[in-house]
């Protein structure tokens, strides 16, 4: 029995991110990081940093020469430090 893997579409990639989005502007974040892998496209590699919640590209980003498959992602930025 073969076992196959679902490819994800584009759609199904960017409504994960925008949840992705929604859980960390929900918590402890004060802003958001988009990180990219070392084999990133120039355009994941140009997007990559730091950004208020206001002005954070949506993933997948348009652009991207890995299309559906970009596997730039969000993460929080937490600032706060102590109890």
């Amino acid at each position: 029995m073969a076992i196959t893997a679902k490819v994800k579409t584009e759609e199904e990639r960017r409504a994960e991110q925008k949840a992705a989005l929604e859980r960390i502007r929900n918590g402890l974040a004060t802003k958001v990081r988009i990180l990219v892998a070392l084999d990133a496209c120039p355009v994941c590699r140009a997007a990559e940093g730091v950004y208020d919640f206001d002005n954070v590209p949506e993933l997948p980003l348009e652009g991207c020469s890995n299309g559906g498959e970009c596997y730039a992602v969000y993460a929080p930025v937490l600032d706060f430090y102590g109890p």
